[in-house]
């Protein structure tokens, strides 16, 4: 008896380009008129730079459509597309998921500490945002970063806190490290 479900494949396709309106309703219009879904996004606007990373699901003939058909879309929206089908997973370990927000005065080598130091202890960082705003009366540009992490359950989270702070004090960043509930 055949089956009316499919296994979903994926396909990662990413764009960058000017910014201008309509463009996530072009790309989802396109993608939907393929059979595809958008799963997961992430769009910002960078100093006048449309960016947008898209983890895409469908039936392996659609996903193939949409890979071919980049050129038409490059040419429609004006924006450079790369599309990629992700790897397998390895098995994960047993790992925390965890979140990291830091604050600071705005200063080089911020990122660069704290995924040093993540990266030492083998630690994940599955997302990471990072803004710069202006202090509401200074005017004195603040930088904010906000991260996912998966804390593999080997970590010891004394000596990852310790390292954290260590990293606050000695850069002067104001530093919170939370464990999260499981999905």
């Amino acid at each position: 008896m055949a089956s009316n479900t499919y296994e979903r494949e994926h396909l990662v396709v990413t764009a960058v380009g000017p910014d201008r309106v309509g463009l996530v309703e072009q790309i989802s219009n396109f993608l939907l008129k393929e059979g595809c879904n958008i799963e997961d996004s992430k769009m910002a606007v960078f100093c006048g730079e449309f960016t947008i990373i898209l983890l895409v699901t469908g039936k392996e003939d659609a996903l193939g459509r949409v890979a071919a058909s980049i050129p038409s879309l490059t040419a429609q929206t004006g924006l450079t597309f790369t599309c990629k089908h992700p790897a397998a997973r390895a098995s994960a370990e047993s790992a925390l998921p965890c979140r990291l927000v830091a604050m600071c005065m705005d200063h080089p080598g911020v990122v660069h500490q704290l995924s040093s130091a993540l990266s030492r202890l083998g630690v994940n960082i599955e997302s990471l945002e990072t803004k710069t705003e202006e202090a509401a009366m200074s005017g004195t540009p603040i930088f904010r970063l906000e991260a996912r992490l998966s804390v593999p359950s080997r970590v010891n989270l004394h000596n990852l806190r310790q390292e954290l702070d260590g990293i606050g004090q000695r850069e002067n960043i104001d530093i919170e490290f939370s464990l999260l509930q499981r999905a």
